[in-house]
């Protein structure tokens, strides 16, 4: 089965917006290879975050792709406009539209150029995604509810990690798998030993004093934790 690069991928959510200039760069000078973008629209989850315009700002200035998770009830709605702010993916929920709709917004994410995945909320099994798994280029596994960052994060979760990778070969294809809620340098090798290799990281990175190191940190957690599940 093809391997997907371990990706070390700081939430915008928790970033300073009073100086987020200055955060996004020195977050892509620690080394990260993308960032988050949560959107929230206040209906699917109890949350609003930023728009469009923000993404397509942090986009310009930044050297690394932005990972967008649409947590909306209508993310078909803003493809054309994901993509002129300059999005790399786009994600999706599994319980958003019925499966048709669902698979006609994956199959439109990709004819726009930008990479297709559908994000499991705590409480859906990998089984949500098994209609949809051959447009999807990642599944999001998340280990917290949506909408809110800072939640302590939810280890049985990390099962649903190696359902996925079933569903996903027998399907005869392959997806990366994103972990995203209370991943921190102690958990993130136990995500990367059970098959993930996309960590969406946002008050454990935008927290540290300094970025680089924990950046380091986190990468060499998430290698270790690889290493492990290599060797059997």
């Amino acid at each position: 089965m093809k391997k997907h690069p371990l990706i070390i991928n700081p939430s915008l959510l928790s970033a300073d917006f009073l100086h987020l200039e200055k955060d996004l760069k020195e977050t892509v000078g620690a080394g990260v290879e993308m960032l988050h973008a949560d959107v929230m629209d206040g209906v699917y989850v109890p949350n609003i975050s930023f728009g469009f315009d923000i993404i397509g700002k942090i986009a310009s200035i930044c050297s690394v792709p932005v990972d967008v998770h649409m947590m909306t009830v209508a993310p078909w709605d803003y493809l054309d406009v994901l993509k002129e702010k300059g999005a790399y993916s786009v994600t999706i929920h599994s319980d958003v539209g019925d499966v048709c709709r669902r698979r006609d917004t994956l199959a439109r994410i990709r004819t726009l150029g930008m990479r297709a995945a559908v994000a499991l909320k705590p409480a859906f099994p990998a089984e949500a995604v098994s209609d949809v798994i051959d447009l999807c280029d990642m599944v999001l596994v998340m280990t917290v509810e949506p909408g809110f960052g800072g939640q302590k994060f939810k280890g049985d979760m990390l099962p649903k990690i190696r359902d996925v990778k079933r569903i996903a070969e027998r399907a005869g294809t392959t997806v990366s798998v994103q972990v995203d809620g209370g991943v921190n340098v102690e958990n993130i090798g136990l995500c990367s030993e059970t098959g993930a290799d996309n960590f969406v990281v946002g008050t454990a990175f935008f927290g540290a004093e300094n970025k680089k190191e924990r950046y380091e940190d986190l990468r060499e957690a998430a290698v270790c934790g690889a290493s492990r599940s290599a060797r059997g």
